[in-house]
């Protein structure tokens, strides 16, 4: 149910697939509150941790909805300045959760993570409706972090395949049933996988397929949105 949500209210541009267009989604009583529920639940139980939400400024609808849902308050942080209105928002010992749309590059978000943990505080992790998979993020932020990320980087609907990725195809016209395989590259529209000794392009190995899951490490697979 929440995945057809998901895929009627964030709609994509045809001319730039990259980018997401969240409005309807925000104008939707039902649509708004089943993207914050989703995102409440995958930070449970350890949200009980967090004494402070802090969002980029221009990007402060979900932190504000889950700072209520929580019982927090919000602070909107300007990474490009580097500052707040001050530092006094922060106590020694806060436990922060940093929260936006989406997570492309990462670049923004570990900004602000680096200005946070110089002003004292502890960040515990990053929380997205969207991440756009190709881009890298998840991977550049956990790489750039200096310190453990409890809560690590949440996200609830994941766009696109990169290179580690796992992916499932389903295979029926071929009687094969669901298949899994490794992503070994990706180059345009055409996804190599792993297979034997070397990539392969998964149109190749299976014509009449289509993907319809991907996931990270095996574990948490999510339905496959190009």
């Amino acid at each position: 149910m929440n995945e057809e949500i998901f895929d009627k209210y964030i709609l994509t541009d045809p001319k730039n697939p990259t980018y997401k267009d969240l409005t309807p989604l925000f104008s939707d009583q039902v649509a708004f509150k089943v993207a914050v529920d989703s995102m409440v639940e995958k930070l449970s139980p350890l949200d009980k941790r967090v004494t402070k939400i802090v969002c980029p400024t221009g990007d402060t609808t979900f932190a504000s909805a889950l700072a209520y849902r929580l019982g927090l308050g919000v602070i909107i942080l300007n990474p490009y300045d580097g500052l707040i209105a001050s530092g006094e928002y922060f106590k020694e010992g806060d436990s922060v959760l940093i929260v936006g749309s989406a997570i492309c590059g990462g670049s923004l978000y570990f900004s602000m993570y680096s200005i946070i943990q110089d002003m004292g505080a502890k960040v515990l992790g990053f929380a997205f409706l969207i991440e756009k998979v190709a881009h890298r993020g998840r991977y550049k932020l956990l790489d750039s972090v200096s310190t453990e990320l409890p809560l690590g980087i949440v996200t609830v609907v994941k766009y696109g395949v990169t290179v580690g990725n796992f992916v499932r195809f389903d295979c029926s016209a071929h009687g094969l049933g669901i298949r899994e395989f490794r992503v070994l590259s990706v180059k345009e529209d055409e996804i190599g996988v792993k297979w034997l000794d070397g990539p392969v392009p998964c149109e190749k190995l299976f014509p009449k397929t289509r993907i319809i899951q991907v996931s990270f490490d095996k574990k948490d697979w999510c339905k496959y949105r190009p």
